[in-house]
């Protein structure tokens, strides 16, 4: 006896039911993969902001009291080049920088915005979030936020 072979031809309508259910696989797994894409930007922006802010201790205990980028006792002001230029030097000790290339915030889209801090000096200032930079640092107490969203500026 022998076998027959026989082919399967898929219709049209079969198509439509294969695009529908690979459609529908799709539309399920679009969420849980968007959330957890969410979930890793905020955790690298909180990641970021606890590194920074260690970096921040590290370098006034280094400097006898002085945030980066403060040049002395008289002029406690500070510039945004300056606290990125402090951060990135060589420590007093000659060994690694604080932070080799400030980072950038992972939600400002614009590279040039994410890197950037906006810097204060009134001790009562607080982040409104819409300052346009990825990053705010308070020279008058040394806190240092998000100021992507006024939802990030609370880590």
């Amino acid at each position: 006896m022998e076998k027959s072979e026989k082919k399967t031809k898929l219709t049209l309508c079969d198509w439509c039911v294969l695009i529908a259910i690979i459609g529908l696989i799709a539309s399920v797994s679009h969420p849980a993969l968007s959330g957890a894409m969410e979930e890793k930007k905020l955790s690298d922006m909180v990641d970021r902001l606890q590194m920074i802010r260690s970096q921040i201790r590290l370098y006034r205990v280094d400097h006898d009291g002085l945030y980066p980028g403060q040049k002395n006792r008289d002029d406690l002001s500070v510039t945004p080049d300056e606290f990125v230029a402090a951060l990135e030097q060589q420590r007093v000790d000659n060994t690694e920088p604080y932070v080799r290339q400030f980072p950038g915030n992972p939600y400002v889209s614009d590279p040039v915005a994410g890197d950037a801090v906006t810097c204060v000096n009134d001790p009562a200032a607080f982040p409104l979030g819409t300052e346009g930079t990825g990053w705010w640092f308070n020279a008058a107490t040394g806190e240092f936020y998000a100021c992507d969203s006024e939802f990030h500026t609370n880590y």
